[in-house]
């Protein structure tokens, strides 16, 4: 077999197998297996959403605390415009006859844009149920993001934590090791 597995099929498939299948010690029983078709377990191959160019590696998956830093900016950003953009479809609501629209009467009194029949005060209500779960949706999904810039946050500075304490580590052993490499007694 070869190192280079991403040559060979995905699936090996044999139309033109016939093999009987003996029952009670009879060849022929009647049963029979026509026909293969499984996966190749020997293939391998990187799946097309991992990679984002022809000829590229794929998806980063070491990081260092500069790629941290990176991936906290961009959460942060992506948070702040969906609150921003939360607080902006006020405008829709204002559209669509206010906080109110869908209510009876509608706000203040007034009948909501998609007229006074029935079905169009029933749409008008279903349509503020949609925009409220929409805004709180979006203000939930900002909120997460700002979470997530915070953990990773945490994270980075446990790394930078650790990584310090591993340098520190290192310089102990490295003295440990030159102390008894000095005295050459091997204790």
């Amino acid at each position: 077999m070869t190192d280079d597995r991403t040559s060979q099929p995905a699936r090996y498939e044999n139309d033109d197998l016939y093999i009987p299948v003996p029952v009670g010690g009879l060849p022929t029983s009647g049963l029979a297996i026509t026909g293969l078709d499984i996966d190749n377990v020997n293939h391998a191959e990187t799946p097309k959403g991992l990679v984002t160019a022809p000829g590229e590696a794929g998806v980063k998956t070491e990081w260092d605390a500069t790629s941290l830093d990176s991936a906290i900016t961009w959460l942060e950003t992506h948070a702040a415009y969906l609150n921003k953009l939360s607080y902006d479809m006020v405008d829709i609501q204002d559209l669509m006859g206010g906080a109110t629209s869908g209510v009876a009467g509608g706000a203040g009194g007034q009948p909501s844009p998609l007229g006074g029949f029935d079905w169009a005060a029933r749409l008008a209500a279903k349509h503020q149920g949609l925009y409220q779960g929409t805004e709180s949706g979006v203000r939930k999904l900002s909120q997460n993001l700002y979470d997530a810039a915070e953990a990773l946050r945490q994270v980075k500075q446990n790394y930078e934590t650790a990584e310090e304490q591993n340098r520190m580590s290192a310089a102990d052993m490295q003295r440990v090791f030159g102390d008894v490499a000095g005295n050459g007694d091997g204790r």
